[in-house]
């Protein structure tokens, strides 16, 4: 259905201010019919993935709780799992830390592209306007990076590990003056049962990636950053993952 809403003859950019964006678009209102039609009360739903739609790095649970007022009960844990199960969420874990400290994050591109753009009524070509601006790219940038997150297994294949067992993680430290650790995040963090940590940096480029002295430095810190902080003697093997190489 979606596809087909796609007419021959525009541009990309004009395909989607005549889908979502146009007074009369077609799926200007999914956003609201889309959860209706999955959930027999879909309000609550709506509430978390509003709450994560606010936090680009996700919540912990109890912060969910705090954001919509839903009590930290089985009801929210069912919740939480339908949104999983739906796609719309998922509930990854961060390297060093516990199990009961995973985020939740929002991942349906869909509902991100809601948040960031339709909420508002906007100009009929809004899209087209928007072309190379500085909103659009950060966009680009976060929309890219959960591409990645949902394409996890072709990545070990291009990296040529595909028969390894792995964890995949995201990862982020707070600035210690005591430590020396600079405050960092890290996009994925592949850990390998052979002992070796591939982290990965993704970057969104609209033509091929040029790797600069200030990457190769901020990489550097970004490893020593780990190293202190999770105090593991894994291999590192850093990964540039980019959108035209």
């Amino acid at each position: 259905y979606y596809w087909s809403l796609m007419k021959k003859g525009r541009s990309v950019a004009q395909n989607i201010d005549a889908m979502f964006f146009a007074d009369d678009a077609p799926l200007r209102d999914e956003f609201k019919y889309l959860y209706a039609s999955l959930f027999k009360n879909p309000q609550n739903y709506i509430d978390i993935v509003s709450a994560l739609a606010k936090k680009k790095t996700g919540l912990l649970r109890n912060e969910i709780a705090e954001e919509t007022g839903i009590p930290n009960s089985g009801y929210l844990t069912k919740m939480l799992d339908e949104l999983i199960s739906c796609g719309f969420i998922r509930k990854h874990t961060v390297l060093g830390k516990k199990t009961k400290d995973a985020l939740y994050q929002l991942t349906d591109f869909y509902t991100l592209f809601y948040y960031q753009f339709l909420q508002k009524k906007r100009d009929d070509h809004y899209w087209t306007i928007q072309t190379d601006t500085s909103v659009r790219n950060t966009w680009c940038g976060l929309a890219f990076e959960r591409v990645c997150f949902e394409h996890v297994n072709e990545i070990k294949v291009g990296l040529g590990i595909s028969g390894v067992l792995t964890e995949v993680h995201s990862w982020s430290a707070k600035p210690d003056k005591n430590s020396g650790v600079k405050g960092t995040q890290i996009d994925m963090v592949i850990v390998r049962n052979d002992r070796i940590i591939n982290l990965c940096e993704i970057k969104y480029s609209i033509s091929e990636y040029s790797f600069t002295g200030k990457d190769d430095e901020s990489l550097r810190n970004k490893i020593a950053a780990l190293k202190t902080v999770c105090k593991t003697r894994y291999s590192f093997h850093p990964v540039l993952v980019t959108t035209y190489g």
